[in-house]
């Protein structure tokens, strides 16, 4: 009869994951405006963060609790700025790691 023996780490390392940032640059004359949609730090809601050049002091952030939610407010956000003479510049998918 055989017998095994396995040895644990008395502590397991951080896991590193990744997170999903979505972002949408919009441009009008020499203006831009950014939107990034992104799950917040601990996991629990969406982030919305819009950077409006209107507001140089900061962008706003709105958070949801579901992914569906926060992709319905991310497209009312883009027809308002279409109406108003944006036109979407670019869109990105970036993965950023978080430990």
């Amino acid at each position: 009869m055989a017998i095994c023996v396995l040895e644990r780490p008395a502590t397991l390392p951080p896991i590193d994951h990744a997170v999903r940032v979505l972002r949408w640059t919009f441009r009008r004359d020499d203006e831009s405006f950014i939107c990034e949609l992104a799950l917040n730090n601990d996991d629990l809601a969406y982030e919305l963060r819009a950077n409006p050049p209107s507001n140089p002091s900061g962008g706003t952030t709105e958070l949801f609790s579901g992914a569906l939610k926060a992709f319905q407010r991310q497209a009312t956000i883009e027809r308002m700025l279409v109406d108003e003479g944006w036109t979407l510049e670019g869109f990105e998918s970036q993965r950023i790691f978080r430990v």
